[in-house]
């Protein structure tokens, strides 16, 4: 009777150690993502006449709930004047939280991570002035230059590009892209 109670103790300890590792494996092997995905509800626009410093415009697309659910709820266009210079700021935010996230600041602290993108069928022109620690675009200040009258379009497109940023879009995830008219008179 000694030797079967000696053998259950010793089974029982010994189920015990291996649920008791087995936890703390578990709890070890699932960490937090560190690069969890935010939400951008936001993408904002200044634009600065670089020929007159009091012409600041602003415009904005929102979208309280994010990618899909409803549809955005404000889409400005753009209007800008011909022949003009423009300094450009980008800004994304989370407007669903309370105080208000500026993504922007993530951005800047991951900008090798992160590229904003450019792209118009119009006469825009659009220089990237910020860069990353490698020296690549990053996209959230440049200069815009208008010319003739035209209605176009402006897409701005946020890349992620974890360990794979070259300076180009064509690689990454799209973690916002928004797509604004643009009317030049």
């Amino acid at each position: 009777m000694k030797q079967f109670r000696a053998s259950t103790l010793t089974y029982i300890a010994l189920v015990t150690l291996i649920f008791t590792f087995n936890a703390c494996k578990d709890q070890v092997d699932t960490p937090p993502n560190p690069n969890e995905e935010e939400l951008i509800t936001t993408v904002e626009l200044t634009f600065i006449n670089e020929n007159n410093s009091s012409d600041v415009l602003v415009f904005k697309f929102a979208d309280p709930d994010g990618d899909g659910g409803n549809a955005p709820t404000i889409t400005d266009s753009i209007v800008l004047a011909a022949n003009s210079s423009y300094g450009l700021a980008v800004r994304f935010l989370d407007e669903s939280k309370s105080p208000v996230e500026d993504i922007t600041t993530e951005i800047v602290a991951e900008a090798i991570d992160h590229l904003i993108c450019y792209t118009t069928p119009g006469d825009l022109m659009i220089t990237i002035l910020d860069k990353d620690a490698n020296n690549l675009n990053l996209g959230l200040a440049a200069t815009v230059k208008t010319q003739a009258l035209e209605i176009t379009s402006l897409t701005i497109r946020l890349m992620h590009q974890p360990n794979q940023k070259n300076g180009n879009c064509d690689s990454g995830e799209t973690d916002v892209e928004v797509t604004f008219i643009t009317t030049i008179e």
